[in-house]
């Protein structure tokens, strides 16, 4: 079964909705401050005391330094998602489980990332994260396979989620904008019920 992660948790209520409805991954933007779903360090840590245990907690950062990589770890975040630029040496020494997101635009390999013992997952996004744009999926057909995780992000909605899973058959689907409320203060709970569902019953 596909597993599920919903991203850009922000409040009380968002973990609310994940914890009801329990996805396998949940994650919090930090150090972005363009973005609208960063929270700060102290809110992820009364958000994270309130996640169910079960759910895997991603820490998702745009070329974080080794201070808020640092700072992550401290938190207790399962993972960190690592989008934008990062050098070779601190991606190595990261102390968090890492799932590296890599911005599909015609792209032909993965580089030297799938040789990175804690590089666990690899997550496939659009060429602006966050946006909720998809890209053309078949791109990943010409990657050479790897055993880590695989992710597929990238204008996923309750919609399209099960024809990308049969198109892409990844290990994970991750969504944001596709599951918010139209005004953006958080998660819409019937989105994500859906979105899961679909997800979950895919063939």
């Amino acid at each position: 079964m596909t597993k599920v992660k919903i991203c850009g948790l922000k409040n009380p209520d968002d973990i609310k909705c994940v914890n009801t409805l329990s996805p396998d991954f949940a994650g919090f933007v930090m150090f972005f401050e363009k973005s609208h779903r960063s929270i700060s360090p102290e809110k992820a840590q009364k958000l994270l005391s309130a996640l169910d245990p079960k759910i895997k907690s991603v820490a998702v950062t745009v070329s974080p330094t080794k201070e808020q990589l640092e700072q992550i770890h401290t938190l207790g975040f399962d993972y960190v998602q690592i989008h934008g630029k990062i050098s070779e040496k601190l991606l190595s020494e990261c102390k968090t489980p890492v799932i590296r997101a890599i911005n599909v635009s015609g792209i032909e390999s993965i580089g030297d990332i799938e040789n990175l013992d804690n590089v666990k997952g690899i997550l496939f996004d659009s060429a602006v994260p966050g946006s909720g744009q998809g890209f053309d999926w078949t791109l990943l057909k010409k990657l050479p396979k790897t055993d880590k995780m695989f992710f597929l992000a990238g204008g996923l909605t309750a919609d399209n989620v099960a024809s990308a899973i049969c198109q892409v058959h990844p290990y994970a689907v991750d969504v944001s904008s596709g599951v918010e409320l139209s005004d953006k203060s958080g998660k819409d709970f019937e989105l994500v019920r859906t979105f899961i569902e679909n997800a979950r019953n895919s063939k």
